[in-house]
């Protein structure tokens, strides 16, 4: 498998403005499975967007807030609203330096905040997260200072808050964390490629000079995933252009997909979506989908979002704007 197939998917963060940090405003269509080494957050202003990490898939709705540990592989992807979302990157060395533990703790975030989304700690974030991209905007004097004391309150909160355990080194025999990362990051690369192909974990585990059961561990403590049913969810998201195109029979879109079978893929597509690939035509009405390689992203209304996003601010924020 080729280096470029890895370096596809390790995405190199850019901060802003010599901080460190990149927060922006996006709308999801299908973003291909990457890594990088900033931890980051996501944050729903409207619709659903579902996020696959190594807990599986979430689905996130309006209000929402996620969190992705640095060098933790994961995919975004649209679902059947529209949806408008805060992402906030931040570099892991920033916490590192005042919490050496930091890249090895695993924080508890997402099951807080799914458990109790009005938990202090999981508005405290929202608030933050809100007047960090509020200052990023106005850039009133000395806004920088206040955007890094803001996301070093951010860090705060997780650190000092919200549950955490230090990850044990890896099952999966000794490499470091980063060779893991782009190990997986290459594997994930090779089935994205190739997953209309007949694809057998023996055959990639055998491209990568390891065992079968080193792969299904791999994939277990990475992507929360099995070999077989994260492929199944690479072609079901590969079979959603074709499905938008109502040209093709249901019966082309899967067997281009490398679904064996109708049946197989829409057992596949209806456990993702929750409903079949028919009715999921139906739904989307010919309307276009993004394919892989692609723009992930939708174009967004910027001034929508800073007015959805006002109700998080504190009130000083919003009396200055005004």
């Amino acid at each position: 498998m080729s280096r470029s197939s890895t370096e596809a998917h390790i995405e190199h963060v850019e901060h802003q403005e010599n901080l460190p940090l990149r927060i922006f405003v996006h709308s999801v269509r299908s973003c291909a499975s990457h890594h990088h080494r900033d931890c980051e957050f996501l944050f729903v202003l409207k619709g659903q967007v579902a996020v696959h990490t190594s807990i599986g898939e979430t689905l996130l709705r309006a209000d929402d807030v996620f969190f992705i540990h640095g060098s933790e592989l994961h995919l975004t992807r649209e679902t059947a609203e529209p949806n408008l979302l805060v992402a906030l990157q931040v570099d892991t060395g920033l916490a590192m330096r005042l919490d050496s533990d930091f890249p090895r703790r695993r924080f508890e975030f997402n099951r807080l905040a799914r458990k109790f989304p009005n938990d202090p700690r999981i508005r405290a974030v929202r608030g933050i997260l809100a007047e960090t991209l509020w200052e990023m905007r106005l850039r009133r004097p000395a806004y920088r200072l206040q955007v890094e004391s803001l996301v070093l309150r951010l860090l705060t909160v997780l650190v000092r808050e919200i549950p955490s355990g230090l990850a044990s080194a890896p099952q999966v025999e000794h490499e470091g964390d980063e060779a893991l990362g782009q190990r997986l990051a290459r594997i994930v690369a090779h089935l994205e490629a190739h997953s209309s192909e007949e694809l057998s974990s023996a055959e990639v585990a055998a491209g990568e000079d390891v065992s079968v059961s080193y792969l299904a561990r791999l994939f277990k403590e990475r992507l929360g995933s099995t070999f077989s049913d994260y492929l199944n969810l690479l072609r079901a998201r590969k079979s959603l252009p074709l499905l938008a195109n109502e040209v093709a029979t249901i019966l082309d879109v899967a067997l281009e997909c490398g679904f064996p079978s109708v049946k197989s893929y829409n057992l596949v597509f209806k456990r993702i979506h929750g409903m079949t690939p028919s009715g999921w035509r139906r739904r989307q009405g010919g309307v276009k989908v993004a394919g892989i390689g692609e723009s992930a992203y939708n174009r967004v209304d910027t001034g929508f979002a800073y007015h959805l996003m006002k109700k998080y601010l504190p009130a000083n924020s919003v009396a200055i704007d005004a």
